[in-house]
């Protein structure tokens, strides 16, 4: 049967059922139905669904009840669409089907993520693998392409991602858009942004922003350029310049950073909010187990003083929109059948989950288990570097002191620099954990021979032992930090042996990892096992004097040259601000 036929089958089937000529395979009957689509409650309203579309809403259909009809009495309960995530990194720490089986009960049944991540950490084929890693579950997952891999090549090196392969994923359906690309790329007319949006713009798909930072003139090219939102507002008149400039605005609520209560007087302004959208960013695994997700950010979002519905708005009607899928987001005939079943509005108890016309989730668990995609193994052993020693970690210096360059941690992702002067011992200039300086290593990992890159950092407050991670924004190599040479080679062997993760060692004693054998930034354990894990190391951390309040996020960020100031490379340090090379000695 040709692909024509088989639709016109199914439009003739949808519009016999809603004229009764068939019967429904699934219906809701006496709910109150949230209507993104008017931002009201109709009482005592039912809804029929013929495969996977809505087929009939309205009072009662009891001519579409069959023998084979499975009926839902939703009397004294609420029908909402289900809920959408628009930007995400689903591409890093746990499996697609672990975050599935914890988000799909709380409501979630369609999700955007990001790639970027993965494609610095594997290229082409880690993308590959994390696109199968994202099909076969009870969620639909929509892709973003990454962007510039990576984003600043003069500085820093990944595994990449070339236009090629850009061009050959962006043209497939489930990819949306482009995903983050930062302003200043775009501003510099950097010709890799300018290419890819070009493709972008001629296919008719998003290229999402990464505005931080980026004001007035700065953000109004920025959307010159076609750059469509941005989750990077941080105050109620941030949220307003960019939605004022038809930008989609995706509120954070997630792990990395927490934004919608100081966004939320933007509800108080009288204003259209069709732009606005609530996101994770990424889903933090202990609020996934103890909280849920979206559901979770649409009660916080009405105890900020949201009305319940535009909360519900900001994660149903409003992503589709923007991201222009017209048959998700609302309930209406001829949509996709992704409905919830709330038994209370305002908590959002969500009873029951149904994705494209099946319940796959009742009372917080899922009618089945998701299947667990095996990565192959080759995404078991991306890094090319076998082991290093403790003279790697030397800075040769002739004399007694040195003046220095040091990256001063100011908060939990923002670095500036300071100066220190250190003493020399034996020709090294070691780290100074009396001083909260301590030693770091950039090295890539996509070498055999060691490429390594050594600085100084202070803030962390460590006074003894070593981290190390190959969770590092973007570039995912491997950052390790310590109070002596010694101990931080233990831990980049260490980290070696899993093939990734997070190390935190003591002398020669690892007191707590949490491995990520898949292309060096996933872990295949369960969920709760991964909070668990998440939580062992920022113990291990604080049991070696640190102070910063979350080490976990904090050493992922202390590299990434997406945010100032003073950043550590795999080719040198770097002011991020002048975006030049600066010496470590001076």
């Amino acid at each position: 049967m040709r692909a024509n036929e088989g639709n016109g089958k199914r439009i003739r089937e949808w519009v016999e059922t809603a004229l009764g000529q068939e019967e429904a395979d699934l219906v809701i009957l006496n709910g109150s139905l949230v209507n993104v689509y008017t931002g009201e409650i109709q009482e005592n309203l039912s809804v029929g669904i013929k495969g996977a579309r809505i087929v009939y809403v309205g009072e009662a259909p009891r001519y579409l009840v069959g023998d084979n009809t499975q009926v839902i009495d939703a009397l004294g309960m609420y029908i909402t669409p289900g809920f959408l995530d628009p930007h995400t990194h689903m591409d890093s720490i746990f499996q697609c089907a672990e975050y599935a089986r914890f988000a799909v009960p709380h409501g979630n049944t369609t999700t955007i993520s990001e790639s970027a991540m993965i494609a610095n950490a594997a290229g082409r084929d880690g993308v590959a693998w994390f696109i199968e890693d994202s099909r076969g579950l009870p969620l639909r997952i929509f892709i973003l392409t990454p962007s510039m891999i990576p984003p600043f090549p003069e500085y820093e090196t990944s595994k990449g991602f070339s236009f090629e392969d850009f061009r050959e994923l962006i043209k497939e359906d489930f990819v949306l858009g482009v995903g983050e690309t930062y302003w200043p790329r775009v501003l510099d007319l950097d010709e890799r942004a300018i290419e890819r949006y070009a493709l972008a713009q001629e296919l008719g798909k998003t290229r999402e922003g990464h505005a931080a930072g980026a004001r007035d003139e700065k953000l109004i090219a920025y959307c010159a350029a076609g750059t469509s939102s941005c989750h990077e507002a941080t105050t109620a008149q941030e949220a307003l310049e960019r939605l004022r400039l038809g930008m989609g605005v995706m509120v954070r609520e997630g792990y990395i950073r927490r934004e919608l209560e100081a966004i939320s007087p933007i509800k108080d302004l009288g204003l259209d909010l069709r732009g606005v959208m609530l996101c994770t960013d990424l889903a933090d695994p202990q609020m996934l187990i103890q909280q849920g997700c979206m559901d979770e950010l649409v009660r916080r979002a009405i105890s900020f003083g949201f009305d319940p519905v535009t909360a519900i708005q900001m994660v149903t009607i409003n992503p589709a929109n923007y991201f222009g899928l017209r048959d998700l987001g609302g309930i209406a005939p001829g949509k996709v059948a992704d409905l919830l079943i709330l038994s209370d509005l305002r908590e959002v108890v969500v009873t029951r989950v149904i994705k494209d016309g099946m319940v796959v989730a009742e009372d917080g668990r899922l009618v089945e288990e998701p299947p667990r995609h095996r990565y192959p193994g080759p995404a078991y052993h991306t890094f090319a570097l076998e082991r290093v020693q403790e003279n790697d970690f030397r800075i040769s210096f002739h004399g007694k002191k040195a003046q220095v360059r040091v990256v001063d941690v100011i908060n939990e992702t923002i670095t500036k620099e300071m100066q220190a002067e250190l003493q020399v011992n034996g020709g090294n200039l070691p780290p100074h954990p009396e001083k909260d300086i301590l030693k770091m290593a950039h090295i890539y990992k996509h070498s055999r021979q060691l490429q390594r890159v050594l600085g100084f950092v202070h803030g962390l407050g460590i006074r003894e032992g070593a981290v190390a991670t190959s969770l590092i924004w973007d570039t995912n190599n491997i950052l390790t930090v310590g109070a002596t040479e010694r101990e931080m080679a233990f831990a980049v062997n260490r980290l070696l042996e899993h093939q990734g993760g997070f190390i935190v060692v003591r002398g020669e004693r690892v007191i707590a990892e949490f491995p990520m054998p898949i292309c060096g930034i996933i872990s295949d354990l369960r969920l709760e096992e991964i909070a668990q894990r998440m939580n062992d190391v920022e113990e291990g951390c604080r049991a070696l004097g640190c102070t910063v309040p979350r080490p976990f996020l904090t050493l992922q960020t202390l590299v990434f040259t997406g945010l100032p100031y003073l950043r550590l490379t795999d080719r040198g340090l770097v002011d991020i601000r002048k975006r030049e090379f600066v010496d470590l000695i001076l």
